[in-house]
C-alpha cells in the first residue's frame, strides 16, 4: 500500500496553512509533529476529504483519493481532536449507530472485537456523557475501526488524557501499525516516541524533518548538552531561554539546554532524544528566524 502526498498545499487568500507537502507511507504508524496551527488539522482534514486542497494531490496505490470517492472513504478511519458524539447514547449505541453509517458487515461480532479490543466491554451500556476522557477517546478509536479502514488518523487523540491512559492509548496503537497506515497527528512528543515508525515534523505548513527515529534524532546531534548548576541558577537560565529545561537527578540540579553553540565550557555533550529535536525546531530562535 502507498500513500503519495504530492505538493499537497492549502492557502487561504494570504495565508498558506499547508505549504507542497510531499511525502510517501505504507504500512506503519506516522508521528506528524508539531505545534498548534503547524498545519496537522489541515493535512488531516484534506486526507479525510473534509477539506480540499488549492494545490497537488493525494494519492493511494496510484489513484487520486478524490476520484476514489466513496471507495476512499470506505478504507478510511478518522478520530477528530472533538469528535461531537451523542453525549445520551451509550457506548454501544453509539457503535451500532456507526456500523450502520459504515455499512459494516457482521457489526454484532465486529462490535463485541472492538469493544474488547479498546478494553470498554464492561462500560459499553454507560451514557457516554458519563465515559472519563480517556474511555471517550477508547470509544472513538473502536468508532474509528469499524470498517476495518486501511488508513486511520487520530488527530490529538490524547488530548486532555492523564498518564495511565495516554500509556493506553499508545499499547492500543502500537498493535495497528503492522497492517494499517497510522497517522497521528500531535504536538506531545511523549504519545509517539515509542510506538511511532516514522516521525514527520510540520512548521508552518512545511516539512522540517521526515524520517525514522534514528534518523530524526540526528537533526538534533551535537546541539544537546547538560551542566550542573546551582538550582538559582538553573532556574534564572531556563526562564531567559526557552530551549532549556531543569532536571533533578538524585541530589543534583541539571541544567538541560538545545543549542548550536557550546552554552558554557564546562557543559558536557550528550545524545539527544526526540524532544530535543522538537525543542530545536520549535525553540522560540527558531520561530524568530523564520521568513516572514
Amino acid at each position: 500500500m502507498n500513500l503519495k502526498f504530492n505538493n499537497t498545499t492549502k492557502k487561504y487568500k494570504s495565508k498558506i496553512a499547508l505549504n507542497s507537502f510531499s511525502a510517501e507511507l505504507s504500512e506503519g504508524i506516522y508521528a506528524l509533529l508539531g505545534p498548534n496551527g503547524a498545519g496537522k488539522s489541515t493535512l488531516m482534514n484534506i486526507l479525510a476529504g473534509l477539506l480540499k486542497p488549492s494545490e497537488g494531490d493525494i494519492s493511494l496505490d496510484g489513484r487520486d483519493t478524490v476520484k476514489m470517492g466513496r471507495e476512499f472513504r470506505d478504507i478510511l478511519g478518522y478520530l477528530p481532536q472533538e469528535p461531537g458524539f451523542y453525549p445520551a447514547f451509550s457506548g454501544l449505541e453509539l457503535m451500532e449507530y456507526f456500523s450502520e453509517l459504515k455499512n459494516v458487515r457482521n457489526p454484532e461480532s465486529r462490535i463485541k472485537e472492538l469493544l474488547e479490543f479498546v478494553n470498554l466491554t464492561e462500560e459499553a451500556k454507560r451514557k457516554y456523557k458519563e465515559y472519563s476522557g480517556g474511555m471517550k477517546r477508547r470509544l472513538g478509536i473502536a468508532i474509528s475501526l469499524l470498517n476495518d479502514p486501511k488508513i486511520l488518523i487520530l488527530d490529538e487523540p490524547t488530548a486532555g488524557l492523564d498518564p495511565k491512559e495516554r500509556m493506553r492509548f499508545r499499547n492500543i496503537i502500537s498493535r495497528l501499525g503492522s497492517e494499517k497506515i497510522v497517522i497521528i497527528a500531535t504536538h506531545i512528543v511523549s504519545d509517539v516516541e515509542t510506538v511511532a515508525d516514522k516521525i514527520i515534523f510540520l512548521k508552518s505548513g512545511s516539512v522540517v524533518g521526515f524520517g525514522t527515529m534514528s534518523e530524526v534524532l540526528k537533526i538534533a546531534e551535537g546541539k544537546v548538552w547538560e551542566i550542573k548548576t546551582a538550582q538559582s541558577d538553573a532556574d534564572n537560565y531556563a526562564l531567559e531561554h526557552f530551549n532549556s529545561n531543569v532536571i533533578k537527578r538524585d541530589n543534583d540540579v541539571i541544567l538541560h539546554i538545545v543549542s548550536d553553540e557550546k552554552p558554557f565550557s564546562d557543559a558536557v555533550a550528550q545524545a539527544p532524544l526526540l524532544e530535543d529535536v522538537y525543542m530545536y525546531l520549535f525553540s522560540e530562535k527558531s520561530e524568530k528566524s523564520e521568513p516572514q
